[in-house]
């Protein structure tokens, strides 16, 4: 079994301005170290620059595989927090899925604000939680607030929010648990943070449902 610390050792590092290939620069001409079929749409590949291509069906992305380090989400309202050297030891692809999926996330959403609908960001705008140490009083209050604002949302958004963030489901293991299409997996996920974030337009920063520990997606 490859771990992610064994890739890491053979693979580039990329520097912090050094400007991303495309998904077809790196098809075209990328040097191909590993590679995981994920389901029938969705693949994972690591090239010898660092770069990391995650694709599932028609969406892509690329980023430094170095660039990922620690794991926040919440697991039944408590704030859970895996460090980089967590995912060390498993498999190689593990953190990688988890950054792919965070970072489509925000391209979807980024597609949909430029057909003028207002839709936020899930990954980017649901910030990092800055104080891990925050004491146990603001950890319930914490608590408290995501679960008012699960309210505002329908039956089935809080249930793929749920599914999605709190149990770590992929879309893909969504759609086949409710009978339906990844798309409409997606457009639940969209529409219910977008009615969250109506209603809380302020709290976002302080509530993370899953992202990287060091630097904004791309």
């Amino acid at each position: 079994m490859l771990t992610l610390q064994e890739l890491k050792q053979v693979v580039d590092v990329r520097g912090d301005r050094e400007k991303l290939p495309t998904a077809r620069q790196l098809r075209e001409s990328g040097s191909v170290i590993v590679r995981e079929q994920l389901g029938k749409e969705t693949e994972i590949a690591v090239y010898q620059d660092g770069c990391v291509l995650y694709q599932t069906g028609k969406y892509s992305t690329v980023f430094p595989l170095h660039s990922c380090g620690d794991y926040f989400y919440l697991s039944e309202g408590n704030a859970v927090h895996l460090p980089e050297q967590f995912f060390d030891r498993e498999r190689w692809y593990l953190r990688l899925v988890l950054e792919g999926e965070d970072r489509l996330d925000r391209n979807g959403e980024e597609r949909e604000r430029s057909r003028n609908v207002s839709y936020s960001g899930i990954s980017e705008e649901w910030a990092v939680m800055e104080d891990l140490s925050e004491s146990a009083i603001d950890l319930l209050a914490r608590q408290e607030i995501v679960e008012e604002m699960l309210q505002t949302v329908t039956e089935k958004q809080k249930t793929v929010i749920c599914k999605y963030y709190l149990q770590e489901k992929t879309q893909m293991q969504i759609a086949e648990e409710l009978g339906v299409s990844r798309p409409a997996v997606r457009e639940l996920l969209l529409r219910g943070v977008n009615k969250i974030r109506k209603k809380y337009p302020l709290c976002s920063p302080g509530f993370y449902y899953g992202r990287t520990g060091n630097g904004a997606a791309q």
